[in-house]
């Protein structure tokens, strides 16, 4: 459940560029073995506190790399990298106020400013960002049983 954050940043930088290759091995990553232009997202949890009795409040940073395609018409050409253009996803986040609910994992990430660092073939994009889990806790009675909850009510009434 820990990968939540991952999914949801999977999950947002698909809706703003449904057509990009998203990658999430880092051992596949770190060998290059990969398509271009694509995407690497990696996630490092920096605290997990208790929030309320039924929520964790998940602090963790991510790192997008966002890996530009090379050019290929001609041979002067050949090799050179083609700038992915990133206005599209920081527009996004400053439109969400850097608030984006992930609609699949039903978490609201909390983002702080990016740090960007520009390479010849890459953008290396890094955020701190946090958001609150949802803990199931199971409530355990004296003899060790598990107690359920009661989620619905039936009302019965005899008229004399």
């Amino acid at each position: 459940m820990m990968d939540v954050g991952l999914k949801a940043w999977a999950e947002l930088v698909q809706r703003i560029y449904p057509e990009l290759p998203i990658l999430r091995d880092r051992s596949l990553w770190l060998a290059g073995q990969f398509d271009r232009p694509s995407v690497f997202i990696e996630t490092d949890l920096v605290s997990d506190k208790a929030h309320t009795p039924r929520a964790d409040r998940i602090i963790e940073d991510v790192g997008l790399v966002f890996h530009y395609d090379t050019e290929r018409r001609g041979a002067e050409d050949a090799g050179e990298p083609v700038p992915l253009d990133l206005s599209p996803f920081f527009l996004y986040l400053r439109q969400q106020r850097f608030c984006v609910v992930s609609q699949r994992f039903g978490i609201m990430m909390v983002i702080e400013a990016p740090r960007i660092r520009p390479m010849n073939d890459r953008m290396e994009v890094t955020f701190r960002y946090s958001y609150l889990l949802h803990i199931p806790k199971l409530m355990i009675i004296d003899d060790g049983q598990q107690l359920q909850k009661i989620d619905e009510f039936r009302i019965h009434f005899e008229n004399d």
